[in-house]
């Protein structure tokens, strides 16, 4: 509310011609910015995301618990009168996903527009792959959260090194389900292959971007994935799945996005592996992939971005 009372002051003064509600960027925050008059312009926001219920068989209690409470909120944002409205005042709604897009009403769905928020500054100067690392390296960097399918990185990893036993797994990050997957780790026999390392400096995790052949991020619900474009700027080719904001980045020349309709962790990950086993047994699908995977990441630049977006937004503000 301190920030209406803010903007009525400045509006007054001012006079916009058209007002963009940007920070918080989750569906279940509202606004009240459309109440005073111009054209108001909502997002990116995200958050409707949901991890399907069949590949829930590997969270803990507390995950399932957690996912089935993030469930009922989102459930809610379609009868919350105070989300609504604020939504119904919007000229214009960018979504992160469509699948946050899919929680609005019909009528707000009409004036949404699919846009994740991602960008970068400039161009990283960086060749494509040539060659498969000697030994082959996969690479996840990001919290250790039920969330983000390590669980499921870790398992399709296990059934890889039956392909290609000189595999290895590097793992950047840390969080409340280090201990789990360290269990996990172990359960399946593959400490030899796998590397935990809890924190880097920025510019020694760009150095990992480098040194290794595939970005594996099976996250199960995030409305952007900043490391995916960070590993696609790298020229690292990303395999992620077709959930959330990562889908909406990778294409098929930048990387691998993997099917989950109907389908467990346990044949999600078996599907991660032979998707895999594939690029790494071609460089010049490799090479291929990173070549793309460095032009995705130039489809991402700030002012592009920027410019991209106020057109879509002038178009809906024109009906107004």
């Amino acid at each position: 509310m301190a920030a209406l009372r803010a903007a009525r002051r400045l509006q007054k003064a001012v006079q916009f011609d058209a007002i963009h509600h940007l920070t918080w960027g989750g569906i279940r925050a509202p606004t009240f910015l459309g109440s005073l008059g111009p054209p108001l312009i909502v997002g990116p926001i995200g958050g409707g995301e949901t991890s399907p219920s069949t590949l829930r068989d590997g969270f803990s209690t507390k995950g399932r618990i957690l996912e089935s409470v993030r469930d009922l909120s989102n459930s809610t944002v379609f009868i919350n009168p105070i989300l609504r409205r604020g939504l119904d005042d919007a000229a214009v709604i960018f979504a992160k996903t469509a699948d946050t897009r899919d929680l609005l009403s019909s009528a707000q769905r009409k004036k949404t527009v699919v846009f994740n928020e991602l960008s970068r500054r400039e161009v990283q100067k960086v060749s494509p792959r040539t060659r498969v690392q000697s030994p082959p390296k996969l690479l996840y960097a990001g919290r250790l959260l039920y969330w983000k399918g390590v669980h499921i990185a870790i398992r399709a990893f296990a059934q890889l090194l039956k392909k290609i036993p000189t595999a290895r797994f590097t793992i950047v990050g840390s969080g409340p389900e280090e201990g789990r997957l360290k269990a996990d780790v172990s359960a399946l026999k593959i400490e030899q292959s796998v590397d935990f390392i809890s924190w880097l400096p920025q510019n020694e995790l760009f150095g990992l971007y480098g040194s290794h052949d595939l970005f594996l991020f099976p996250s199960l619900h995030d409305s952007s994935g900043g490391v995916v474009l960070e590993a696609l700027t790298h020229g690292l080719p990303v395999v992620c799945l077709d959930l959330g904001g990562p889908k909406e980045i990778v294409t098929a020349n930048a990387g691998i996005v993997v099917k989950t309709a109907a389908l467990d962790a346990g044949q999600v990950a078996s599907s991660i592996a032979d998707e895999i086993h594939k690029v790494l047994s071609s460089e010049t699908d490799l090479m291929h992939l990173s070549s793309g995977a460095i032009s995705r990441a130039n489809d991402f630049l700030l002012p592009d971005r920027v410019a991209q977006f106020y057109q879509k937004a002038s178009s809906f503000i024109g009906r107004s």
